[in-house]
């Protein structure tokens, strides 16, 4: 059992109106947010006046803590400005993900009720305007002396003098949703002050400092990218370098003409690094000091790969959205195989079926929060809003600490693989599939059999250019696993599914099995 003692950090709770504040006094011409796509930059003096104006416009529009603002936008300059900024008033700010929730739009809409709805326009939420709460505005564009929509709007305010927060800590400040593609989303309140704890607890580990930039092109409706590249980089008072898209053919570039620090990725990122490698090396990158992975665990053969092809670090790190930032290396000291040290502010508990708590080296539940990062409930569609359990979050994710009290994620109790009474975990498995020098992914799941519950089957794709023999795959796995663990059969696919956050997608496979395969025999395909 390992727990982060909260009790040991004092309380460094600071409202986000004194962080911007703080950052225009004393730095005000160092960049917050670089857009690459843009090619437009926001200082933190210039982030100070949009905020003290949206501040102004939402005060005289009514906005008190608690009432919601809608943000329905890609990564832009203007993104970050308004999230920022209506954290900096003290209102909640809401960030949907237009397109992964395009099904469940209107819904969403519903339930968040907002008082003020800024969108962009020709992403597709213009069309739910008539009929749907709040008042509904143009993002638009910002531009120092030509703005256009909701920014041009603000600019024609006269009297913008700072103004102090309308929230206290436990007021509310971000709602995210969680994606829907089979199932509903969850729309996630996070209060003032764990946005705060999540962001300061990732400066920490990442060990930002005010000269720092880092690199991100994930969506900033995704809670991961809000807490590493949106919120870590304004407590430290760093600089972010945006783009809204990764790009593989830039990717490299970007970090060596921006002077990258520290660059985030996905394992989707790291195989596609790994599967058409670039000419070069950490010597060609002389400011990165790490990349840090995170949204799903990295396979300790894929790890090994990227950084044996790169020379380059590559760190990880863990979460919930529920329980908050729970694990990670400590800057640039990663230990492979692992996810890291409970985070600052963050309390762990490894836990047995009936709920016991287990020993260090033991493997069972992690269990998340009851510290200063936890989420503070769920919204419901119907608006109501569901309080999580003050004693922690179920992660379903499986684990253990070592010796070195490093988290190590070994499967999901729902993934468990159960076969004649034994559980299996999947991570396991394709941990040894992904060793094979052909293989660049690998998926295990469990499928029915009649004697023994469950029996394992593995699906792969290979390298380019690579081809593989299932019986080779087969005997590379019984060199590593007891046969109970072996895969009895394994398919080959061009690559493995993925959800809408780049990780593989068991349910999507075992739907591929029981389509293609259910009422074959198991073995060799």
């Amino acid at each position: 059992m390992n727990a982060s003692d909260t009790d040991t950090f004092r309380d460094t709770y600071r409202s986000f109106h004194d962080i911007v504040a703080g950052h225009a006094s004393q730095t005000p011409e160092r960049v917050y947010v670089h857009c690459i796509d843009q090619d437009k930059s926001l200082t933190y003096g210039q982030l100070y006046g949009l905020s003290n104006r949206m501040a102004h416009f939402f005060r005289d529009a009514g906005l008190r803590a608690n009432d919601r603002v809608l943000l329905l936008a890609e990564n832009s300059v203007e993104n970050l400005a308004v999230f920022v900024s209506t954290l900096r008033y003290g209102a909640t700010l809401a960030a949907v993900h237009v397109e992964m929730n395009q099904s469940h739009l209107a819904e969403i809409i519903a339930a968040v009720d907002p008082k003020i709805v800024l969108y962009q326009n020709g992403l597709g939420p213009e069309n739910l305007r008539d009929g749907a709460p709040g008042d509904w505005h143009v993002l638009g564009d910002w531009s120092p002396g030509g703005s256009t929509g909701f920014f041009a709007e603000i600019e024609t305010l006269s009297d913008c003098d700072d103004i102090p927060t309308c929230a206290a800590k436990d007021d509310h400040g971000v709602i995210f949703y969680t994606s829907g593609t089979v199932a509903k989303p969850k729309g996630v309140i996070q209060t003032h002050a764990t946005a705060f704890y999540n962001y300061d607890a990732t400066a920490d580990y990442l060990e930002l400092g005010p000269a720092d930039r880092v690199l991100d092109c994930r969506s900033y409706s995704w809670l991961s990218a809000q807490h590493m590249s949106l919120g870590a980089p304004l407590v430290a008072g760093a600089t972010t370098i945006m783009a809204r898209h990764f790009s593989q053919s830039r990717y490299f570039d970007w970090l060596r003409d921006f002077e990258i620090n520290v660059g985030f990725v996905v394992p989707t990122i790291v195989n596609m690094l790994i599967s058409r490698p670039h000419d070069v090396t950490a010597a060609d990158l002389p400011h990165l000091r790490f990349l840090t992975s995170s949204s799903a665990p990295l396979l300790i053969d894929q790890w090994k790969r990227f950084e044996d092809l790169y020379g380059i670090t590559l760190a990880q790190s863990c979460g919930s959205s529920e329980g908050g930032n729970t694990a990670a290396h400590r800057g640039a000291n990663r230990k492979i195989g692992t996810i890291g040290p409970a985070q600052k502010y963050q309390k762990i508990r490894i836990v047995d079926g009936d709920g016991k708590n287990l020993e260090q080296g033991e493997t069972g539940e992690i269990i998340i929060g009851g510290g200063k990062q936890q989420a503070y409930g769920y919204l419901m569609p119907d608006g109501a809003i569901d309080r999580l359990p003050r004693d922690g979050h179920h992660s379903g994710d499986l684990g253990f600490f070592d010796d070195d009290q490093h988290l190590h994620i070994t499967g999901r109790v729902k993934e468990l693989i159960i076969r004649g009474g034994m559980n299996i975990s999947p991570l396991e498995i394709d941990t040894v599939l992904i060793e094979h020098s052909g293989i660049s992914e690998a998926g295990t799941i469990g499928v029915p059999h009649p004697i023994y519950g469950e029996e394992v089957v593995a699906y792969v794709a290979c390298l380019p250019g690579e081809t593989v023999r299932i019986d080779e795959i087969l005997a590379h796995c019984a060199a590593s696993l007891p046969e109970a663990k072996r895969p009895k059969a394994i398919h080959v696919l061009d690559e493995l599914p993925k959800n809408p956050r780049g990780k593989l997608d068991r349910a999507a496979l075992q739907a591929h099995h029981k389509k293609h395969f259910a009422t074959q025999p198991e073995g060799a395909a």
